[in-house]
């Protein structure tokens, strides 16, 4: 899941897991792939250096959730079932992660600390954010800034 860290040992606040993470990298892999054709996990593990059995544990879930599609045999493997453009990086990651939760409190229904919480409605504005950012964000966004590095002015 895509949840808050209380590790302040880190600096990390925000992260997503290595099963998110190489989702990301498998369905980039298939984005690089033009003509639709099919693209072996065995060729995309060892490209990536992404475990072989891991990808496979996460394709069954893009699959499942229409991203992509398989072929068995000669010239089989995995594509995309839409263009790079058309799926968004939220769209991986919720069907991987499940729904965006910057806090443990957020995952569920009803926290019990709701009626007195004065900081719920900050991290719900911090989900909204987050969520819109990786809703704005494609295949395609990855695919051209994967070369280059990403600049932030302040």
């Amino acid at each position: 899941k895509l949840f808050y860290s209380h590790s302040t040992l880190l600096g990390v606040m925000f992260k997503v897991s290595t099963k998110g993470d190489y989702g990301l990298l498998l369905m980039q892999a298939l984005a690089e792939h033009e003509g639709g054709r099919y693209r072996s996990l065995k060729e995309i593990s060892k490209h990536k250096r992404l475990s072989l059995p891991y990808l496979s544990q996460i394709a069954l879930p893009l699959k499942s959730a229409g991203l992509i599609e398989s072929k068995e045999g000669l010239g089989g493997g995995y594509r995309l079932i839409r263009a790079p453009e058309k799926i968004s990086l939220i769209e991986i990651l919720e069907t991987l992660e499940g729904e965006i939760a910057p806090v443990r409190c957020m995952e569920a229904k009803a926290c019990a600390c709701e009626s007195g919480c004065s900081v719920r409605n900050t991290w719900d504005e911090a989900r909204h954010l987050l969520k819109n950012f990786l809703q704005s964000k494609t295949l395609r966004d990855v695919m051209q800034t994967s070369s280059s590095p990403i600049t932030f002015t302040s």
